[in-house]
């Protein structure tokens, strides 16, 4: 690993390209069957976790994606979220989800990884998120992905993803201008339900006028 010195005159320089792994840790997470609680088990421990309906359009994660997980013993912190993670899915499609401050401790299986950000001061979790989801990234990890038998990603996969990172406060302005355009997104796809919605129900009146005369 490149120590934090020639870190800061990379990206200071902007000349250059880095390796992600240069600047965040990632582990796999857990193989659930391996700590499913059975019934010859005494002891019983309830989690909450990720599934691979998680992972949506946004970087958050929704509640109601999440399973419950029963466990025969209690599960190590490595597979569990924490703030300012970011969460990957490594089955196709794949795609990058940051866990918020409403959102640490839920179990992560084997089908994902958990990245942690070594250097906080030169690369925002959000922005890293984005990044992945990005075309740039995307088409980094099809090349690697595209003639294997099972679809998914290997972690040196994403360890190897070439990434020039801004400044932090460019990479700040562009999740803003991000989660903006997303929450905008979102009220004009409520008002397109809505109007269809209304659109339906004028019809459905029309015709039981129409069979009435």
């Amino acid at each position: 690993m490149l120590n934090f010195v020639v870190i800061i005159s990379q990206l200071e320089s902007w000349d250059m390209s880095m390796l992600l792994k240069d600047l965040v840790d990632i582990k796999v997470g857990l193989p659930l069957e391996r700590k499913r609680r059975s019934y010859l088990d005494e002891k019983s421990y309830a989690y909450n976790s990720l599934t691979l309906k998680s992972f949506a359009t946004t970087l958050s994660i929704s509640e109601n994606t999440l399973d419950q997980f029963i466990a025969s013993e209690q599960i190590g912190a490595q597979y569990l979220t924490e703030t300012n993670n970011v969460i990957v899915r490594l089955r196709t499609p794949i795609q990058a989800i940051y866990v918020d401050i409403k959102n640490p401790g839920l179990l992560i299986s084997s089908l994902m990884a958990k990245i942690t950000i070594i250097f906080p001061n030169l690369l925002d979790s959000r922005y890293l998120a984005l990044f992945i989801n990005s075309v740039y990234a995307q088409n980094q990890l099809q090349k690697n992905i595209k003639n294997t038998s099972i679809p998914m990603v290997k972690i040196s996969d994403i360890m190897n993803l070439e990434i020039k990172p801004p400044s932090l406060d460019e990479q700040i302005k562009i999740v803003t201008f991000m989660e903006t355009s997303n929450q905008e997104i979102e009220l004009l796809n409520q008002l397109v339900e809505k109007q269809t919605n209304f659109r339906n129900q004028i019809f459905d009146k029309l015709i039981l006028q129409t069979k009435g005369k």
